[in-house]
């Protein structure tokens, strides 16, 4: 039972003791038993009062207790509310630093694998030194036939491999060298056609074709006769006296017609014409020589050629040295099929790297297993 309860029983013994008081009082009679009833009056009222101002104060004590409880209970929501902020935030902060912890971890192995080639560069003995020199010249040689189609190139890098292996003295290079001196061999008998050569002599072509001269109506007139009579001329072998009779009989009552027509430039927008076109095919067997495309620079020469001798005149010095060149560049092999240059890398890694070397020999012996059986 609580304080208020005790207090409130004690009360209510009071007023009963006090109304049992006053029975007591009536049943009394004289001034002795009024003067009493007096006095248990006034108690009692002042019991009244008093528990009155008790309920009151205690009342008001347990509404302030109340407003404080409230007050306590917003405090903790507001402080929960900015600790939950605070965790977010921090949960926040703490992936950023994860994050940034994972980056620094990857710099840092990078950083490791940096230092430890460094390491390993510092630690390299002369022999290792040349070695690599002989991979980097090896690897430059084959760049120089695969892409640029350098012979001369590949063969100054081979014989710098070549030089470097010599000055080891290492008997285990042995094969590589065996190999370069077939590779160095294969390149100096490929005859390689002077591409920048006939560049430069084609734009000389382009730069003096105005100034080559056109052939004449007359003498295109005279040529087309000549092969008319060449053509036209019997044969006077294995014929008898009449045959020949009747030859003679039939040449003299033909009438010889040409079917073909004149084809000389008769005027200066045609010559101009033929000009162009001439300086076009040029300029395409220029570009095709750049371009080692075989096919499309004979294709662009020999047009050439037949206009030139279709319409230029064939007595001119220009024009037959001209000829002599087309027909010189006709027969030039722009693309000759180059070796590989690999079998001497391939023999350097095995000195190097014996077990992948024989890693990669055994798949490639699988590999043509899987071929065969296909």
């Amino acid at each position: 039972m609580s304080k208020q309860e005790n207090t409130i029983t004690n009360i209510d013994t009071e007023n009963e003791q006090v109304s049992d008081s006053l029975l007591e009082a009536k049943t009394e009679k004289g001034p002795k038993g009024n003067g009493l009833l007096v006095f248990l009056i006034f108690v009692i009222m002042a019991s009244s009062s008093a528990a009155a101002y008790y309920f009151w104060d205690l009342q008001k004590n347990q509404s302030r207790v109340l407003k404080n409880q409230q007050q306590s209970i917003e405090d903790l929501n507001a402080r929960l509310t900015i600790a939950a902020n605070d965790f977010s935030k921090n949960s926040k902060v703490s992936e950023n630093n994860a994050a940034k912890l994972e980056g620094l971890a990857i710099q840092l192995q990078q950083t490791e694998e940096i230092s430890q080639k460094a390491i390993e560069i510092v630690n390299r003995s002369q022999r290792d030194w040349a070695l690599a020199e002989v991979d980097y010249l090896l690897r430059i040689a084959h760049q120089r036939i695969a892409v640029a189609r350098d012979i001369k190139g590949a063969i100054a890098a081979l014989k710098g491999a070549d030089l470097r292996i010599e000055q080891l003295g290492d008997l285990n290079l042995f094969n590589i060298r065996k190999q370069l001196a077939s590779d160095i061999a294969s390149l100096n008998a490929i005859h390689r056609a002077d591409v920048n050569g006939i560049s430069l002599a084609l734009d000389q072509v382009i730069a003096y074709l105005p100034e080559l001269p056109f052939k004449s109506a007359k003498d295109e007139i005279k040529i087309q006769f000549s092969e008319d009579v060449a053509i036209e001329q019997p044969k006077i072998e294995d014929q008898t006296f009449v045959d020949s009779v009747i030859e003679t009989v039939k040449q003299i009552g033909d009438i010889k017609v040409h079917q073909r027509s004149i084809q000389a430039a008769s005027s200066a927008e045609q010559q101009n014409s033929i000009e162009q076109l001439l300086r076009t095919y040029i300029l395409g067997a220029r570009l095709a020589a750049l371009r080692f495309d075989q096919i499309q620079f004979i294709h662009e020469i020999n047009q050439a050629s037949e206009i030139i001798r279709l319409h230029y005149d064939d007595s001119d010095n220009r024009i037959q040295q001209l000829q002599k060149t087309l027909l010189d560049y006709s027969a030039l092999q722009l693309s000759p099929n180059l070796p590989e240059l690999t079998k001497a890398w391939a023999l350097l890694q095995e000195v190097n790297n014996p077990s992948v070397a024989k890693t990669t020999l055994k798949k490639g012996v699988n590999k043509n297993k899987e071929k065969e059986t296909n």
